[in-house]
């Protein structure tokens, strides 16, 4: 009897697992061929499916397995758990837009995740979150690449000023600004720049910038359908009958547009420099408008920082051993299978940053800190009163001191708190 029923659970495991593979290939595409694009249902249903297979093999070992099996089981039903977590919290903490920022706390899948994930935490699956204790070689890299990445960025560079070309002769003046046209100005604005603390935002366009591929798959998904729906319970109306025909035009015109993926990028500020800049993304995609009216809040200066530290520290560990996850997508990016997304000589600036310090952070819950705008300005201060040496020493107790606390229960609470109220 318990033969069979052990058999029964094994096929529920394999179909499972069968279902995780299809929905894992799904994701990877959209996100390979439109350029990082995400699908918020196929995203929470693959969570969901993974949490699932995590409660079945759950089950699997209490009904007695032996030794080598047990710790294998324990294994793939924690890493499953930990990929479900991170995956749920980059869509709960995704850069959306102001008009958008309970899109995902209305979802309904989200709530069969988190009963999901209780039914696995009441099974028994609190433990299989927690990950292995880190050695101390990956802590010693950790925290010389902590301490490389903040060094970096810590420069006050919003009180730097301009460059003064009045002082160049006048034909230097006209070479300068026709060569530098972003970078230099007549007449500049002086220091201090950007947004300090409490001087946050909120801007509007009544146009978004996408990558080509997402702005055709939007124009022909999103945009158009509506339209269509509309025009269907008013078959006359001209208005929308024309801003169709306008639409399927722009979208034939992207579909026909070629272009040369730029191979190398631009290694400028991520986000709106590099793609304002040179009109492609980080990854080599060219960008074009829709009319998408958007809002968004600016961070600050410090924000800023915060963003580049932590994106500059991915980069530092990627292949080095340190997370398993990020050396994995750090060998793919470098492999023939990433197409024109990947790069053999510049793989470590192709990583997603956001995703990479996420399973960075489950790992070394002391990475918490540069998430944390107190945290962050006290580990500045450190790295600041201290030569290279002396706050990587202090850097590695730091990290050994949190290495007993875990961000299974932070990420837990996270995302509980998303409630559409």
């Amino acid at each position: 009897m318990d033969s069979a029923v052990q058999s029964a659970l094994d096929l529920e495991i394999a179909g499972r697992e069968e279902q995780e593979r299809r929905l894992e290939e799904r994701v990877r595409a959209m996100a390979d061929g439109l350029s990082g694009l995400k699908d918020i249902d196929l995203v929470l249903s693959l969570a969901m499916v993974k949490l699932q297979v995590c409660i079945l093999l759950v089950r699997r070992i209490a009904r007695g397995l032996s030794p080598a099996e047990q710790e294998q089981t324990r294994g793939s039903a924690g890493e499953k758990a930990r990929e479900a977590l991170r995956m749920v919290e980059g869509l709960v903490t995704e850069n959306l837009s102001e008009d958008q920022k309970d899109l995902i706390a209305r979802e309904p899948l989200l709530e069969g995740v988190k009963a999901a994930l209780e039914e696995f935490l009441l099974a028994g699956g609190g433990g299989l979150l927690e990950e292995r204790q880190a050695d101390d070689r990956a802590a010693r890299i950790l925290s010389r690449a902590v301490v490389g990445a903040i060094r970096k960025y810590m420069g006050e560079d919003d009180l730097t000023p301009p460059l003064d070309v009045q002082r160049y002769p006048a034909f230097v003046q006209k070479a300068l600004l026709f060569l530098f046209p972003v970078l230099l100005r007549e007449n500049p604005e002086q220091p201090p720049y950007g947004i300090p603390e409490g001087g946050e935002i909120i801007s509007s366009s009544p146009a978004m910038r996408l990558p080509l591929s997402q702005a055709v798959f939007y124009i022909e998904n999103e945009l158009l359908p509506e339209l269509e729906a509309r025009l269907a319970q008013n078959p006359g109306d001209g208005e929308i009958q024309a801003e169709i025909r306008r639409l399927a035009d722009r979208a034939g015109q992207y579909r026909r547009l070629r272009f040369f993926p730029r191979s190398t990028p631009v290694l400028l500020e991520q986000g709106f420099h590099t793609d304002g800049m040179t009109g492609y993304t980080a990854d080599g995609e060219m960008m074009v408008s829709i009319p998408l009216a958007v809002s968004w809040k600016s961070g600050t200066n410090m924000d800023r920082r915060m963003e580049l530290v932590r994106a500059e520290l991915v980069k530092r560990i990627a292949g080095r051993g340190v997370s398993t996850e990020i050396d994995e997508e750090y060998r793919r990016l470098k492999s023939l299978e990433s197409g024109m997304r990947g790069s053999s000589r510049l793989a470590s600036t192709k990583i997603d940053a956001a995703a990479g310090f996420r399973a960075l952070r489950q790992g070394f819950p002391f990475l918490a800190r540069l998430e944390d705008k107190e945290g962050f300005r006290q580990l500045e201060a450190m790295v600041r009163s201290a030569g290279p040496g002396s706050s990587q020493r202090r850097m590695h107790e730091l990290i050994q001191a949190e290495a007993a606390q875990r961000s299974s229960t932070a990420v837990l609470r996270r995302i509980s708190r998303t409630d559409p109220s």
